[in-house]
């Protein structure tokens, strides 16, 4: 008894993981989601494409920013004066391969500069006057670039807050509207 009892139950569990979930149930005849419903879907389809075109400029930018930084690290250690600068120099052309921004790439191509003078004499190197042109020209504007990126995906973020909030008080309208004509029906 107890085995028949599990089959029938198994039997029953398979068939009911078979049936389709409710979310697809067949359309009601004569109803289509509104154009204001696909207009809204493909906006925000095209946001999230738009989305993911920024956010790799985002990311390459934070890239030349880290390159950058660790250039700068690599300047500190002034005892190897020819592996410092080679450390610094390679840095810098991987910051530069990376295709900054305009400005930090002016400063990219200033402290590149530099750094070949430097290593053409390594021991003869001013490892202060290196630091300082790569932060003030390369360091700074990439620093700026990450954080005007910031702010701009903040204030985004802000204004999808808001929009969120909008969908939130239709679909509430929408749910109060359909609860109304339900019980209307059902009198």
């Amino acid at each position: 008894m107890r085995r028949l009892l599990i089959v029938l139950m198994l039997a029953g569990a398979s068939a009911l993981a078979q049936t389709p979930p409710s979310r697809n149930r067949p359309p009601v005849p004569g109803f289509r989601p509104g154009p204001a419903v696909q207009s809204a879907e493909m906006a925000v389809k095209q946001a999230m494409e738009q989305l993911a075109n920024v956010r790799k400029g985002i990311e390459r930018d934070v890239e030349v920013l880290n390159r950058l930084r660790t250039a700068d690290d690599s300047l500190v250690d002034n005892m190897q004066p020819s592996n410092a600068i080679q450390k610094a120099y390679d840095q810098v052309e991987e910051a530069k391969r990376l295709g900054p921004d305009f400005t930090v790439m002016q400063g990219v191509i200033k402290i590149e500069r530099e750094l070949e003078a430097a290593r053409r004499s390594p021991l003869g190197a001013d490892f202060g006057h290196l630091r300082s042109i790569l932060r003030d020209e390369a360091l700074g504007p990439a620093s700026r670039v990450v954080a005007r990126n910031a702010l701009r995906l903040q204030e985004e973020t802000l204004a999808w807050m808001k929009i969120q909030e909008l969908i939130a008080t239709h679909v509430r309208t929408l749910s109060e509207i359909a609860g109304e004509s339900l019980r209307a029906a059902q009198k």
